[in-house]
């Protein structure tokens, strides 16, 4: 058996997408197979006592210093590691050449797309990844900023593509007496409702939401906007409901059980991200696309980055090649509410498609094969 210590800044009980992506991939690991070097954070310590692996933290942020590196060195020793596991790419991974032992790195999106289009940092990015044993990407579209950066060279670290997933036992679809249960615990309408899961920020394309719901008919009951979330672009998201006239409710942050069951009851869910500064700023992946279809709902998906990847276009839901166009989007949802029948048929889609692809027991059985690969081969 290979043994690897996973170094990060980002691991509960801090809360986000990476977070929940290398926690969820990582506890399906043998637990006498890793350790993770991580920073500390309040709750930690309730934390780590009820994981069945080893944690270690330090004051953060981990930066590339002396010091760090000569930290990762010891324990690594300690514990028996094969390979250091680096996250993310940059600056962290600027550690890996001073290391005793070989390392890779775990690329998510913005922190290898935006540096591989600077010039100044595209060079010490590739040299970074070239170094490496293995690049484990968070998708196909960190895979393929990886691959164009490092082009044709001789000296390729093994690229291993590990979706970000969904624990299927947990999101999965409700029954129409949980529907009513969290609609009535949250005051919200019994009627059709669309779903939206994001923090407030432009790039994930509220805006474009509302005004397409607001181009909906009125006179046959149109659905309900339930808004999870919260962020620097509220005040205008509320100024732009009001002006609309479309029947939104926020709801804020919930907690996760709260927002499994919300999942379950709405009918339609959207998220319509859009690229933003000429391409730096793009979706990497979505996992909420993932949480809601795991619980039989059909997506509404802005082309960004990697995020058509997280649904199947056509069959769980359909991709909006330009997420600002509000008409195109609001005829993309007209669809999807007259007809039930379709709406039933890509719900069900939906749910086959993650328990195929996206279910996190499988994904890591692949993180596990790709880590021995490198170790064992």
């Amino acid at each position: 058996m290979s043994r690897h210590l996973l170094v990060t800044n980002d691991f509960p009980p801090k809360v986000g997408g990476i977070q929940n992506y290398l926690y969820e991939l990582w506890s399906r690991l043998e637990p006498d197979s890793f350790m993770v070097l991580t920073t500390d954070h309040q709750g930690a310590d309730d934390f780590d006592r009820n994981v069945g692996f080893q944690v270690q933290r330090v004051k953060g942020p981990l930066l590339p210093t002396a010091s760090l590196a000569k930290k990762i060195d010891e324990l690594a020793e300690k514990f028996g590691a094969d390979l250091i596991l680096l996250d993310p790419a940059l600056p962290l991974g600027m550690l890996g050449r001073r290391l005793h032992r070989p390392y890779g790195l775990v690329l998510h999106g913005a922190e290898v797309v935006i540096p591989s289009k600077i010039p100044a940092l595209s060079g010490l990015l590739k040299g970074v990844m070239r170094d490496a044993k293995i690049l484990i990407a968070a998708g196909r579209y960190p895979a393929q900023c990886a691959f164009d950066l490092l082009g044709d060279s001789t000296t390729d670290p093994v690229i291993q593509i590990v979706n970000p997933g969904v624990d299927v036992d947990r999101f999965a679809v409700a029954s129409e007496m949980q529907k009513l249960e969290i609609r009535r615990e949250l005051g919200l309408t019994e009627g059709l409702a669309v779903l939206f899961v994001s923090r407030l920020v432009p790039r994930k394309g509220a805006d474009s939401l509302i005004k397409a719901m607001a181009m909906l008919n009125r006179d046959e009951s149109p659905p309900q906007l339930w808004i999870v979330g919260s962020g620097r672009d509220k005040g205008r998201l509320s100024r732009l409901i009001e002006r609309s006239g479309i029947d939104a409710v926020f709801l804020g942050k919930l907690s996760q059980d709260k927002l499994v069951a919300l999942y379950g009851a709405a009918d339609i869910f959207a998220m319509l991200c859009r690229n933003r500064w000429f391409g730096l700023e793009q979706e990497g992946f979505g996992i909420v696309f993932l949480e809601a279809q795991a619980c039989g709902v059909p997506c509404l998906v802005g082309d960004s980055g990697g995020a058509r990847d997280a649904l199947e276009p056509g069959g769980s839901g359909f991709v909006l090649d330009n997420p600002r166009d509000a008409k195109s989007v609001s005829l993309a949802l007209d669809t999807l509410i007259r007809n039930p029948e379709l709406r039933l048929k890509m719900g069900s889609r939906a749910r086959y498609f993650v328990e195929s692809d996206f279910d996190y027991r499988k994904l890591a059985d692949i993180l596990k094969d790709a880590i021995d690969s490198v170790v064992l081969a």
